[in-house]
């Protein structure tokens, strides 16, 4: 009889743990998701320190984990208009990047444009690299934190990346912040 009570204690006992593992394994994996994982993709539109962008991202991957990204500028503000003075242009090409989930609620990506000069051909004058992350904030709105860096082109219209035009207190330039909403479907 004691044998018998023995067994069914150790029983009980070891179904009693693995349960417990169980509902600590599924409390732990449902804190960890915390709902929805965010996929790069779709068209927004954005404000930026006196401006204003459209972007189109087209995901890379089924899962949306990489997007290509083409951003259009559409307004700029007399700082952005001052800086591109700066280097004898006087418009922003269309910025073409990549992005990639790094978590569930955030991307880091890399866009690059061409400060050019107005004329028959345009004259590239500058290549503006920015870079930063792009956090979700909802389904259909997100923060950008980023930076710009800008270089001279070089003979083959690439940014010399090993060579950045810094200019104490306005190049590089940190700590930008714009916000972004998703164009939404109307019904």
């Amino acid at each position: 009889m004691k044998t018998i009570m023995n067994g069914l204690l150790k029983g009980r006992a070891i179904r009693w743990s693995a349960l417990a593992v169980a509902v600590v394994a599924v409390a732990g994996l449902s804190l960890a998701w915390d709902g929805h994982h965010y996929r790069a993709g779709g068209a927004w539109i954005g404000a930026t320190q006196g401006g204003t962008w459209t972007a189109l991202q087209s995901p890379l991957d089924a899962e949306g984990e990489t997007a290509a990204i083409r951003t259009v500028n559409t307004s700029w503000g007399s700082s952005f208009a001052e800086l591109l003075a700066a280097f004898g242009a006087d418009t922003i090409s269309d910025t073409v990047g990549e992005m990639r989930m790094v978590s569930r609620d955030t991307a880091q990506w890399t866009l690059m444009g061409y400060a050019q000069k107005a004329g028959n051909p345009l004259e590239t004058k500058a290549i503006g690299v920015y870079s930063g992350t792009w956090k979700f904030t909802s389904q259909h709105t997100a923060v950008l934190n980023y930076s710009l860096n800008v270089y001279l082109p070089t003979a083959d219209g690439y940014p010399d990346l090993n060579n950045p035009v810094i200019i104490p207190g306005v190049l590089p330039i940190t700590g930008l912040t714009d916000t972004a909403k998703r164009v939404p479907i109307l019904k």
